[in-house]
């Protein structure tokens, strides 16, 4: 009685493993979920293309699935069915081109192994690709993030504790700049949509302090200065050792001609009890 394939050990000898000795052509490719998929002389599928275009999660590497006991049959039996002609699977070792062909019945079961969702977008892209016609609209497969939003987190809001944010400003930088790497809102999956201030303080513009006194900017400013919370150096406002108490500088994003950034200065609205004293 004759063996299947795969317990007679046909499947080693039906893979082609070659060292980046074979060329791989352009014509006749077709893309995936934005990635184009490599084939080689003999029109096998690049399964490291399919990876990528999956996601490119590490459980769904090639390797993994032909290693499979599914994988082994199906390659047994295409084996059988192609002779010594149409060998299913090549491996390229190094170089540029490196990775495994494979032909399309099982680009089919490499798809339907990653996932449903993937299995209908292979099926209709080479449905699109025989016929001539676009596939069918099918939402593009999310590469789902290797990094962690905790540590993430954690390490903006320690770049921006260092560069003189308080606790409350690097929080809220840390938490933008999580949500723009890992696609999660920290503060919005704990339930937090406002932070207290620190300072329980709300800061003000000259001009908004001043137009409670009835005074200019301008006015209010000579008026800050005159009590030694600031002093004019360069034709800008600085604020003085005792004025810093009270002070808050803020960068505002543009930068003068000399390349040097535009600041503001706020103040905290105790120092009203000083320049009305």
């Amino acid at each position: 009685m004759k063996k299947p394939a795969f317990e007679a050990g046909l499947v080693k000898l039906k893979i082609s493993t070659r060292r980046n000795s074979m060329s791989i052509v352009p014509q006749h490719s077709i893309t995936v979920a934005g990635v184009v998929v490599a084939q080689d002389q003999a029109g096998r599928f690049s399964l490291n293309d399919f990876h990528r275009a999956a996601g490119e999660e590490k459980r769904h590497g090639p390797s993994y699935w032909m290693d499979t006991q599914g994988a082994k049959q199906l390659v047994a039996e295409l084996a059988i069915e192609a002779g010594d002609t149409d060998i299913p699977v090549s491996v390229i070792r190094g170089g540029p081109t490196q990775g495994t062909y494979v032909c399309r019945e099982l680009v089919y079961a490499y798809a339907m192994w990653i996932s449903a969702k993937f299995h209908l977008v292979v099926i209709r892209t080479f449905d699109a690709v025989a016929s001539g016609q676009l596939p069918r609209p099918v939402a593009p497969i999310a590469k789902q993030s290797a990094l962690s939003p905790a540590k993430e987190f954690r390490a903006l809001f320690g770049i921006a504790r260092l560069i003189g944010l308080d606790k409350n400003a690097a929080a809220i930088s840390a938490n933008q700049g999580t949500t723009t790497i890992t696609g999660t809102n920290m503060l919005a999956l704990i339930g937090q949509t406002h932070l207290v201030n620190e300072q329980q303080e709300i800061c003000f513009t000259p001009t908004e302090l001043g137009s409670r006194l009835c005074m200019s900017a301008k006015a209010f400013n000579r008026r800050l200065s005159e009590r030694g919370m600031q002093q004019l150096i360069n034709e800008r406002w600085v604020p003085t050792d005792q004025g810093m108490q009270y002070a808050v500088i803020l960068d505002t994003g543009k930068k003068h001609g000399s390349g040097t950034p535009v600041q503001q200065v706020k103040w905290r609205d105790s120092v009203m009890s000083e320049v009305t004293a």
